[in-house]
């Protein structure tokens, strides 16, 4: 009877053991958290931008004045990602503040716009561009005693920025630009006929909608 007690603990104690490990194997692997989504930046956006500019009228090569004011203006553009990078094309058109009144000869920057393409590195809702192009601006020459002139100059432009999405649509940035007109010939066929430009540093900030 002894024998017999002991042997069923020792077969109840096996089947607890046995029963243990079943439970042990069977149990799920814990679940990894899923990863966060990542930001989508493709596709069309448009929007609008603000800031300030300075920089250097010039006449005939000889520096003139240095100009500043303020910008506002639109853009629009297009975005093509392959994670982490980003290369698209942005268009852009501000009305300019930007003017030299010193002395007998004034300098205005009445208009600027801008063709760039864009390359950048994306980390989630942040993109980190660099963007170079074609300039353009409406630069209009006063001269005291003659009249003034407008023109259309053509140059260059590059810049960067950072651009932080606060919502799947809704983006905004922070970017500057460097800009040279090069120089344009205005009075033609005066004595204050002359050869002025424009150069300019901006610093502007914007919000996008991405459609």
């Amino acid at each position: 009877m002894r024998h017999l007690l002991l042997a069923s603990a020792a077969f109840l104690a096996l089947a607890n053991v046995a029963s243990a490990a079943d439970i042990s194997i069977n149990e799920p692997a814990p679940v990894a958290p899923a990863a966060p989504a990542t930001f989508d930046w493709n596709g069309f956006y448009a929007g609008v931008h603000g800031g300030f500019g300075w920089g250097r009228g010039t006449k005939d090569a000889d520096f003139l004045d240095s100009v500043s004011g303020g910008l506002f203006g639109v853009q629009a553009g297009y975005n093509y990602q392959v994670n982490p990078w980003l290369v698209g094309f942005e268009t852009d058109i501000a009305y300019s503040g930007l003017s030299d009144n010193a002395g007998d000869v004034a300098l205005d920057l009445n208009w600027l716009g801008s063709t760039t393409a864009r390359i950048g590195f994306t980390y989630d809702k942040w993109l980190f561009y660099g963007k170079g192009g074609i300039a353009y601006g409406d630069v209009e020459a006063k001269v005291a005693g003659v009249g003034s002139d407008s023109k259309w100059a053509v140059g260059w432009t590059a810049g960067a920025g950072v651009e932080y999405g606060f919502t799947p649509n809704l983006t905004g940035r922070l970017e500057y630009d460097y800009v040279d007109l090069g120089s344009k010939t205005v009075l033609d066929g005066t004595p204050a006929q002359a050869d002025v430009g424009i150069t300019s540093n901006a610093v502007k900030a914007g919000l996008n909608y991405k459609f």
